[in-house]
């Protein structure tokens, strides 16, 4: 023991030392030393394999040491520090690997270690209740691991109500620690998400919800009352909040169990309801249960205030079955709503934010899980409705201090008004309240929102507008809470718009007569088009909120007027335009404006076509009297914005994505089509008016651009060479001028430069859409081949410049199957020319990039990987694409197809596989590649060089290990198709004919692949090791990509895999060896080591039965250091 003490003030040093070290070195080296000192013989620098850490080689022998040598060791010599040091520090390094230990080992503990660490935890809260607060979360969270770990195996584990007690009945200090233990364990026993062992801990979560929740509840819920009632002794002042800050806690986290095991996330807390047990239902019918939590929330100040409301919150949200009666239900609503009276008059806490933003959350969920007719017909509805209103008005007014509440405020209302369309029995006068409070509503918000756009823009705060995905979400509760009377709602929308309208106009005469300058004008103007955005996205929501089977004449009518302001608007604007160009131009109101024709397009002039009365008062004033001219005027807009608009991505993005919407479908597309602004834009679609295609910054917009626009042109079934000439006269023109140009240096002049990039970026724009055989050979016979020279030419002069992934991102999308659209005819030797310009735009790409090195870092990628990566993925394409015959390029010898897989090789040989591994794109374009070209091609090629075959293997093991589950997939893929042939290499005749057939061919008497691993014998058990050691030892969800490169190198390395199997379980802890070997012989039950798909699929069978077992046992692997 002596020994021992000698030991413990230099653990006390280190712990002390971890948490405040002089540099990020010494914290390091210090976790390590802690780590094996304490090893928890799992997969960590301290996890039974300190010896082998290259820090401690030289310190083994020095290091103090508690002989430990298996689990139980640890938690003993654990517990000893623990009792030796009263230090905040010892004590939170000794919980937290205790923890740690107790995750990875505990099925490994006697029976008696179990229970003795779970007693001595406790001991240990008792016999220091002056524990620091975090020191207290750390021990609770441990207590709640190792009961949940250990509920089913002992009863002892299973009376945690009786544990505390004994901590209630002694001090208060000891009150208050058992308190906040509680409060943890409860939190962290049923966690969101278990990561093993769901189902087995799901049960004991909820037999700890059946057995001891409500104790727990019950009694957290009486110390509340006696702190309520004042009769409470305290020692000193500070016990009182801590006392009332942990029973509060402890309530809370009661209240927000998750009673059904559902792991709802956060994201749905405001929507969900608390499924209470129904044992619990006579604790919420006593009569001043309610009242209670009303009552302390008056009393307590903040911030214990806020969390009674957080539990007033959670006991509004109970289910309604909880209650048998119709008389315990109604008296429990009534007390909800008498409390909420009670702050509506007093306004008791409402200047405190928490509180606030609480008491709005109540009302929503309230209003969630009560039916608006079970609130109808209480006595005093209609006072405590309108008290809600009031506060609803107040609330709006409150933006500025509590931004986050009309959400919820909103949203309260908008369920009012869906109620109200299914509940035909509220009562005429009911209804007619509820009709008046939306008007009121929507006025006051409207109103508000005016208000608010001077300040915000003066005092320069965070604008709601700028996040329109949020702002519709508001919104759209506005339009629904509007359309419950939307007649006077209208009319009140109106009123705030017309007077702002005529202001409007009278700032635009001001500007017809020259009285622009100054930033006064722009100043007015930026107010007043601010104010109209924020109103055209309130019309947008409400007309947007139409629905089918509630509409009627009357309602479209009252769309129809809301849609011609929007219009009137949106010519004063135009004219403005007209007038000064772009000098005034309003982004904010110009995105309105496309959300708007969103929601318009959304609810009139779907497949239905329904609403006829929507355009009587656009007919009036505008002549438009159908969806058609609808669609021209919205056209209209589009091709506007696209003229004037050209520096501003955000918006031409917006409206390219409208335009794009409105040619989705069969028949939206065929009537977008015969439009004469279409027609237009087909025949003018590269005219110098659309400014935005002089930006360099409108790259993806202008492929988005002429994506559309090719499923506009093909929307005519009758489309054909002659159509598509007449579009591409443009293109004809730009690229023609280029022919002349027959030097390099021509080529690159800034000008060309500019020009090539633009002329391929849309043309990749357009193909990408295609889909049909018909339309795909429609554009190929006019690209090809007359234009394929100006590519080939233009990557020869500009690369590497990043102006060539213009290029090989068109000519990757130009070679891409998809759906089948380069299946030529049988007789075509369109396939086959495809692929040697393929060919010679990678090599000649290749080997500039390879004359070229790039050395600046932050160029790496712009000016070499990226095209690296669309060269293999042009391969891929061609390799994957079924199209092109590659048999006749090695039965002719054609160079073509020796070069291009010779680049490929040079530029892998090219590329560190620390970079191959640190750019995800290029990862993923490596390893789409080996996987296409491992399936056949590969064994074709006569040979490979000695280190491009080892880059591969190496290549192929590190994507295996990727986090990226596309990129780890493909490179199992490719170690079995590998692996298989190895194992019969005569699979596949037709590759041996081929390599035999080589002008190139080899003089070995065996395949080269044979050759290369015979040569490299550590190649295959490398790679076996690699998955091996996922599936065992990782935590992941590509099991069955894992278990077929596994299965096939097993079958050919049956001697090594019976070696590697018998390493792991030597490895093992020696009580878990029988366990484990047991497991691991499962692996092959049923096998018959051959790779037909039955064995494997039995195989993939057996790892997800071995993964089950082991984590049904709660056993972690420990992994090994070094393979054998």
């Amino acid at each position: 023991m002596a020994q021992t003490d000698d030991r413990i003030p230099y653990f006390i040093s280190l712990c002390e030392k971890l948490y405040n070290p002089k540099s990020s070195e010494e914290r390091e080296e210090t976790q390590i030393l802690l780590e094996c000192a304490f090893p928890t013989f799992a997969d960590e620098p301290g996890g039974g394999m300190a010896k082998n850490h290259p820090l401690l080689a030289s310190r083994m022998e020095a290091l103090p040491s508690f002989g430990i040598t298996t689990p139980t060791g640890t938690a003993s010599s654990l517990r000893i520090l623990l009792e030796n040091s009263a230090s905040p520090y010892v004590q939170t390094f000794c919980l937290s690997r205790l923890k740690q230990l107790v995750q990875a080992q505990f099925p490994v503990f006697s029976d008696d270690a179990k229970i003795q660490l779970r007693a001595f935890l406790l001991d240990y809260a008792f016999r220091h209740p002056d524990l620091v607060p975090f020191v207290v979360n750390q021990l609770a969270s441990l207590l709640a691991l190792v009961t949940l770990l250990g509920w089913q195996e002992f009863d002892s584990y299973r009376h945690i109500h009786e544990d505390i007690v004994q901590f209630n009945q002694a001090s208060m200090d000891h009150r208050i620690i058992g308190m906040q233990i509680l409060a943890i364990l409860v939190q962290d026993i049923n966690p969101p998400s278990f990561a093993r062992n769901l189902a087995k801990f799901r049960k004991s979560a909820g037999r700890f919800r059946d057995t001891q929740l409500l104790e727990i509840c019950q009694m957290a819920l009486d110390t509340f009352k006696e702190i309520l009632g004042q009769t409470v002794t305290y020692a000193n002042p500070g016990q009182q909040d801590r006392l009332k800050d942990a029973t509060l806690s402890v309530l809370v986290k009661c209240f927000s169990y998750d009673f059904n095991g559902t792991s709802s996330d956060d994201a749905g807390e405001d929507v969900g309801t608390v499924q209470v047990p129904a044992t619990w239902r006579p604790m919420f019918i006593k009569e001043d249960f309610v009242s209670t939590f009303f009552t302390a929330y008056r009393t307590f100040l903040p911030p214990f205030s806020s969390k009674v409301m957080e539990c007033i919150v959670m006991i509004a949200s109970v289910r309604k079955s909880l209650f048998t009666t119709h008389n315990e239900r109604s008296a429990f609503v009534l007390a909800l709503m008498d409390g909420a009276r009670e702050i509506m008059l007093t306004s008791q806490g409402m200047n405190d934010a928490d509180n606030y933003n609480g008491f709005c959350r109540f009302l929503y969920r309230f209003r969630s899980t009560a039916p608006l007719n079970e609130l109808a017909e209480k006595a005093g509805y209609l006072d405590w409705i309108q008290l809600v209103a009031n506060f609803s008005l107040q609330a709006f007014q409150s933006w500025k201090w509590a931004p986050n509440t009309a959400m919820y405020i909103l949203g309260f209302w908008s369920r009012i008004v869906q109620s109200m369309t299914y509940y035909h029995q509220l009562g005429e006068g009911t209804v007619q309240k509820l009709e008046s409070i939306t008007v009121e509503l929507t006025q006051a918000y409207i109103s508000t929102v005016m208000e608010s756009v001077p300040v915000i823009i003066d005092e320069g705060l965070e604008d709601p507008l700028e996040n329109e995905d949020s702002l519709m979400e508001t919104l759209n509760m506005l339009g629904q809470i509007a359309r419950c009377k939307y007649e006077q709602s209208s009319t009140a929308l109106l009123a705030i718009f017309d007077p702002i309208a005529s202001q409007y106009e009278g700032l635009i005469a001001g500007a017809a007569s020259g009285m622009t300058a100054g930033n006064d004008f722009k100043e007015a103007l930026e107010m007043i088009e601010t104010k109209f955005a924020w109103l055209v996205y309130m019309i947008a929501a409400c007309i947007g909120n139409r629905s089918s089977f509630l509409s009627s004449d009357t309602l479209d009518t009252v769309d129809s007027q809301l849609t011609t302001k929007v219009l009137q608007l949106m010519n004063v604007q135009q004219a403005l335009q007209t007038q000064h160009g772009n000098t005034f131009m309003n982004e904010k109101l110009d995105l309105a404006f496309i959300a708007f024709f969103n929601q318009f397009k959304k609810s009139y002039m779907g497949d239905s076509m329904s609403g006829k009365e929507i355009y009587t008062k656009i007919n009036e004033v505008f002549g438009i009297n159908d969806h058609v001219q609808m669609l021209s005027m919205i056209m209209r807009k589009i091709v506007g914005n696209l003229q004037h608009w050209g520096d501003n991505e955000q918006v031409v993005r917006r409206t390219l994505e409208l335009f794009q919407e409105l040619a989705n479908g069969y028949s939206p597309s065929k009537n977008l089509r015969k439009l004469q602004v279409t027609q237009m834009l087909l025949e003018n679609h590269m005219s110098g008016q659309f400014t935005f295609f002089d930006h360099p910054k409108q790259q993806q917009n202008k492929k988005l651009y002429y994506h559309v626009l090719c499923k506009l042109l093909f929307a005519n079934d009758n489309v054909g060479r002659r159509e598509l000439q007449a579009f591409m006269k443009p293109f004809d023109m730009r690229l023609q001028s280029l022919g002349p140009l027959d030097t390099l240096e021509a080529f690159q002049q800034e000008s060309v430069r500019r020009t090539l990039q633009d002329i391929f970026t849309d043309l990749c724009g357009f193909i990408t859409p295609i889909q049909s055989r018909r339309e795909f050979t429609v554009f190929f016979d006019w690209f090809y081949p007359d234009y394929m020279p100006v590519l080939l030419r233009a990557l020869e002069a500009w690369a590497p410049d990043p102006i060539v992934t213009s290029l090989l991102f068109f000519y990757a999308e130009f070679v891409h199957n998809k759906c089948q659209r380069l299946n030529f005819e049988i007789s075509s030797p369109n396939g086959i020319l495809m692929f040697r310009n393929a060919s010679q735009i990678i090599c000649n790409y290749g080997r500039k990039i390879i004359e070229q090195p790039v050395t600046d870092p932050n160029r790496k990628y712009d000016y070499k990987y990226k095209g690296m990566g669309l060269c293999f993925s042009i391969l891929s394409r061609c390799l994957g694409g079924r199209y092109i015959n590659f048999g006749v390029f090695w039965l002719y010898q054609d160079k073509c197809i020796d070069n291009v897989f010779n680049m490929m090789m040079q530029m892998l040989l090219d590329i560190p596989m620390s970079d191959l591994m640190a750019f995800p794109k290029l990862s993923r374009a490596f390893c789409y590649l080996i996987d296409e070209l491992s399936r056949e091609q590969l064994m074709a090629l006569p040979t490979i060089s000695p280190e491009a075959f080892i880059y591969l293997m190496q290549a192929c093991e590190q994507c295996i290990e990727s986090s990226d589950s596309t990129v780890r997939s493909h490179a199992c893929a490719a170690v079995y198709n590998i692996a298989s042939f190895l194992e019969n290499p005569q699979l596949n005749p037709v590759i041996e004919e081929q390599r035999r057939s080589s002008f190139d061919a080899t003089t070995g008497s065996g395949h080269w692949l044979l050759n290369y691993f015979t040569q490299y014998p550590q190649i295959l058990p490398t790679l076996l090791a690699t998955i091996f050691n996922l599936v065992l030892f990782d935590d992941n969800n590509e099991q069955w990509a894992l278990s077929r490169p596994l299965y096939a190198l097993m079958v050919i390395q049956r001697e090594y895999t019976m070696k590697y199997i018998n390493a792991v379980i030597e490895q093992q802890l020696p009580e878990r060896r029988e366990l484990v070997t047991t497991a691991l012989n499962t692996l092959m039950e049923g096998i018959n080591w051959t790779l037909h798909v039955k064995d494997r699929e039995r195989f993939t069978q057996n790892i997800s039965n071995f993964r089950r077992e082991l984590n049904a046992s709660n056993v972690v692997l420990v992994p090994l250091v070094t393979p054998p």
